[in-house]
């Protein structure tokens, strides 16, 4: 029988994908629903078929679908409109398998259209002289069925999982294979002897508002209407293209679609609406438009249109629309000093509010490392939870004991709220007043995670507030989906001085005037409030090894947006552009880590006992660390065995060894740190900080400085606090960031 996929039988590689989608063609003569599902599946596994087979493709840390489709390696070869089609597919796909929804013919057979599109262009990319086949619709079955009969069956089609495993040892075993074709690729042009016809988008583009509606949890004719006349309006107002209502009927948005020829026009019809809505119910909706394939919400506050990326969900609309009623900007929130407890942080709050009330959406805290950044993050959640300006906030950090951490203090500082690590226990999430996830984490969550009636869980306006707990350069690339994904106010915090190299990228970011931070607290008032102490440094560098003429304000942004990789749980990837070979085995010289550590214990700030006090040495990694520790002990079995310890990400007891480190009295002594005590932990009682390494991340390092800023009360003893502590730098890290004493 002939087939409008049989094409891809010419190449043995797509057997996998040719049966699939012969298999949703043929499905359509016995269930529309199960021909979009297998659709769905079909250019899932294309995608991983490229990533498989084409060495050009740059696989992403985590290999779920959403984040293939999104790889911007892949993202720049499709042709103009095979997002449009594509996410039709996939989204039909997903919201027959997780809500079962009916799917009439036309939507199916849209579905296949769509899918013979993407593979054709796949075909193209591969093969030899390709000449592309028009999809037949005579091929096709005018039977089937609308409704979903086996809704379990149907889901575990789904999702069940692609045969062959994980894709980077495939890549590896298929090597010679990949680069092969990703030439044959780049010779085909990228496939373009086949183009997306205009109809196909157009029609995708038409039917995809019903798709994503369904993913945001609305169901047609129930609270969501098309060309639904307003009651009371009168015959010659315009029907509403699309109009939205809560669990009472009552209308909550409405969305222009068809009479959008322009912005401008959509903008005054969604007016005209919402007009006539106010004065029948006496209140107005909220108002959005879908013009050319994007979304876009009016905010009458500011009377300023902004891009939104998709559906809202009812339950989302009403809470906002319930903030709205409440919101009281001239409202003075209490500041409890159990959260606030320093004057700039309760500044930092109130200028925070301030920009809120005035409707900035983009807000920048700057302070120095150990100034509380925690304490300001949530004493601006509870000043804006009280007046009513928001109701759910989203907390991301670059690493995942950061997460695990904020996560800790807030459950201390904001007892009464209702708290979730992403990356832990999850149990209530839905009604979570704050979630605390890493990017990925939370990306991975927007594309799975499922609310009871099978909608999505995290739609676009699911968060009123982001906070970053670290702004840096290149945290935008790891977030930027996710920031342009929520529909919400940001509020970022930076370590770095605002005239740092490299800030200006963050400012721009947060539409700032470089330099102009909602709020900047400096280390030199840290310092004279009494807040921080200052430190002194040894310069140890070897001056044969150490290249003294990089710096750090001299890279190109593409190499400081590398580098500040370094902050995050990727920054492995930093090794291969920065480091020297001779730096490395210098560092790994067994000879070179003991006369470190005898400067140590010779130079080093020492206790009220006379002995060394607390340590950190910033270790390059685990291997480095543990012969660092090993080497200690050997040299010195009379400071015991717990006096000194190697920490990383897989040390067993990393909770507890690290609680220890931070008490004055306990054991160790000395932290060889791999990524572990570098950022975010408050460690008053350290004294001593030893760079054996090379840090290229400025965020990084000042949040390294950071562990030996911290005032500490009677350290030496009754009345003696804490004034200095030592930094002995081996790398010369501080000539790199054109830092003094």
């Amino acid at each position: 029988m002939a087939s409008n996929f049989d094409f891809l039988l010419a190449q043995k590689n797509y057997k996998a994908i040719a049966k699939t989608a012969m298999e949703a063609e043929q499905s359509l003569k016995t269930s529309y629903p199960k021909s979009t599902v297998l659709a769905a599946r079909a250019l899932k596994l294309a995608v991983r078929w490229m990533f498989t087979h084409d060495a050009d493709l740059a696989l992403p840390y985590h290999e779920a679908i959403a984040r293939l489709i999104h790889e911007p390696t892949l993202k720049k070869l499709r042709p103009e409109g095979m997002d449009a089609i594509g996410h039709y597919v996939l989204h039909l796909g997903n919201i027959v398998a997780y809500r079962s929804v009916d799917v009439p013919r036309e939507a199916a057979v849209l579905s296949l259209r769509a899918l013979h599109c993407s593979l054709t262009w796949l075909a193209a990319c591969y093969a030899e002289d390709f000449s592309p086949r028009p999809f037949d619709e005579t091929l096709l079955s005018a039977e089937g069925r609308e409704k979903v009969k086996d809704p379990l069956k149907l889901r575990a089609l789904y999702k069940e999982p692609f045969e062959g495993g994980a894709l980077l040892p495939r890549r590896k075993k298929n090597r010679e294979t990949a680069e092969r074709l990703a030439k044959l690729r780049q010779k085909n042009n990228n496939g373009e002897v086949v183009s997306v016809p205009l109809d196909l988008v157009a029609e995708c583009r038409g039917r995809y508002l019903l798709v994503d509606g369904a993913q945001a949890g609305w169901t047609l004719d129930e609270d969501c209407f098309m060309n639904c006349a307003i009651e009371g309006a009168g015959k010659k107002a315009p029907p509403v293209d699309f109009l939205f209502t809560d669990a009472e009927k009552k209308p909550l948005a409405v969305m222009a679609v068809k009479t959008a020829q322009s912005l401008e026009e959509g903008v005054a019809q969604v007016k005209e609406w919402a007009a006539l809505i106010e004065k029948k119910y006496a209140e107005r909706p909220y108002l959005f438009l879908l013009h050319e394939g994007k979304y876009w919400f009016l905010d009458e506050r500011r009377d300023a249109l902004r891009r939104i990326s998709g559906c809202f969900s009812r339950i989302d609309l009403e809470r906002r629309m319930g903030f709205r009623r409440l919101y009281d900007p001239e409202s003075h929130p209490d500041l409890s000093s159990g959260i606030v407890n320093r004057p700039y942080q309760r500044e930092a709050v109130w200028h925070i509010c301030e920009d809120v009330h005035k409707g900035v959406r983009r807000l920048l805290v700057s302070t120095p490392p150990g100034t509380g950044k925690t304490r300001m993050a949530a004493g601006a959640i509870e000043a804006l939870f009280q007046q009513k300006a928001i109701g759910k906030v989203l907390y991301l950090a670059d690493r995942e004991e950061l997460v695990h951490q904020a996560y800790d203090q807030f459950a201390m500082i904001l007892p009464d709220m209702k708290s979730v690590d992403l990356l832990g226990d999850v149990r209530e999430e839905e009604q979570a007043d704050i979630v605390f996830a890493t990017a990925t984490a939370m990306m991975d969550a927007v594309n799975e995670n499922r609310a009871e009636d099978g909608a999505r869980l995290y739609d676009p306006a699911h968060f009123d507030l982001v906070v970053i707990d670290e702004s840096h350069p290149s945290v935008y690339d790891d977030h930027l989906v996710l920031l342009r994904y929520f529909d919400a106010i940001l509020l970022g915090f930076s370590s770095v001085a605002p005239s740092a190299p490299g800030e200006a990228d963050v400012y721009r970011f947060y539409d700032l005037a470089p330099g102009k931070p909602t709020f900047a607290y400096s280390i030199e008032e840290a310092r004279r409030d009494g807040w921080l102490v200052d430190f002194t440094l040894r310069d140890e560098a070897p001056d044969t090894l150490m290249d003294s003429h990089l710096r750090y304000a001299e890279l190109t942004d593409e190499q400081r947006t590398i580098a500040e990789m370094e902050y995050s749980d990727t920054g492995a990837i930093t090794s291969k552009d920065f480091d020297l070979p001779a730096v490395n085995n210098w560092l790994f010289s067994e000879e070179k880590i003991q006369a470190m550590l005898e400067n140590l214990l010779e130079h080093g700030f020492k206790a009220k006992d006379g002995k060394l006090g607390k340590t950190i040495i910033f270790a390059k990694n685990s291997l480095q660390a543990k012969a660092i520790a090993f080497i200690f002990q050997r040299l010195h079995p009379e400071y015991g065995a717990d006096f000194i310890r190697a920490l990383d990400a897989r040390t067993p007891d990393l909770a507890a060894a690290v609680h220890a480190f931070s008490a004055q009295e306990e054991q160790p002594t000395i932290a060889v740190s791999v990524d572990v005590l570098d950022t975010g932990f408050d460690m008053p009682p350290v004294v001593n900080l030893v760079f054996f390494r090379k840090v290229h991340s400025l965020s990084k390092f000042s949040q390294m400085l950071g562990r030996g800023m911290r005032f500490c009360e009677n350290l030496g003893g009754e009345g003696k606090d804490k004034e200095k502590f030592l930094v002995i730098d081996y790398c010369r890290n501080f000539a790199f960031f054109d830092m003094e004493q």
